[in-house]
C-alpha cells in the first residue's frame, strides 16, 4: 500500500514592493593644512647616559698570540686503510605490522587473571638480518614472572620487521624497544 503525501502549503505571490536603499555617503577628505608645520624634528632623549671615563683608570692594549695549527702530515695509504669504516644502521628495523597485533586478551595466562593481575612489562628485541626477532629482553618487569614471560613468548612468535640497514646498503640486526601492558579482560 503506498500512501501519498501532498504539501499543504500555497504558493503565493507577493506584491513587488521597491525596496528604497538610501547610500551612505563616504567621509569628507581632510583638507591639507595651509600653514606650515615650523617645529624642528627632534630626536627623543635616549635612556643611556654617556659620562667620561674615569681619568684614573688607563687603557692597555693585550698581546694575543696567534694560535699555531697542529702539524699533521698527509695520510698515507697504509694509514688510511687502517682508519675503521664505522658500521651503524642507516635505516633502523621498523616493525611489519601494528605492534598492537602482537599480544590480545586471549593471550592473558589464566593464572594471573586468577589472581588479578596487572601491569606493563617493556621489553627489547633483537632483530636478524631476516626481520625474524632473535631474541627478546624484559627490561622493565611487570612484577609478574607469567606476564613477563607471556610477553616476550608472544612478541617472538608474531613480531615481523622491515630488516635495518648498514651504511653500506645491506640488511644488519637492529633491535626494537617496546612495552605491553597488561589489563585484565
Amino acid at each position: 500500500m503506498v500512501t501519498e503525501i501532498k504539501d499543504r502549503l500555497q504558493a503565493q505571490q507577493w506584491k513587488d514592493e521597491e525596496v528604497k536603499i538610501t547610500p551612505i555617503a563616504p567621509p569628507p577628505e581632510p583638507k591639507p593644512s595651509t600653514k606650515a608645520d615650523i617645529r624642528p624634528l627632534v630626536a627623543p632623549r635616549p635612556d643611556i647616559v654617556i659620562t667620561p671615563a674615569d681619568p684614573t683608570s688607563t687603557v692597555r692594549d693585550i698581546e694575543v698570540a696567534p694560535i699555531k695549527p697542529a702539524e699533521i702530515g698527509p695520510l698515507t695509504t697504509i694509514e688510511a686503510r687502517s682508519i675503521p669504516v664505522p658500521n651503524f644502521a642507516v635505516r633502523a628495523a621498523s616493525p611489519k605490522g601494528a605492534p598492537g597485533s602482537w599480544v590480545s586478551d586471549r593471550d592473558y595466562p589464566s593464572a594471573a587473571i586468577r589472581e588479578e593481575r596487572e601491569g606493563l612489562t617493556r621489553f627489547r628485541l633483537a632483530i636478524g638480518t631476516d626481520g625474524r626477532v632473535a631474541g627478546c629482553e624484559i627490561t622493565g618487569s611487570s612484577g609478574s614472572p607469567d606476564l613477563d614471560a607471556a610477553t616476550c613468548a608472544k612478541v617472538t612468535a608474531r613480531a615481523r620487521f622491515v630488516p635495518a640497514l648498514g651504511s653500506d646498503g645491506m640488511p644488519t640486526t637492529g633491535s626494537y624497544n617496546g612495552s605491553v601492558r597488561w589489563v585484565l579482560p
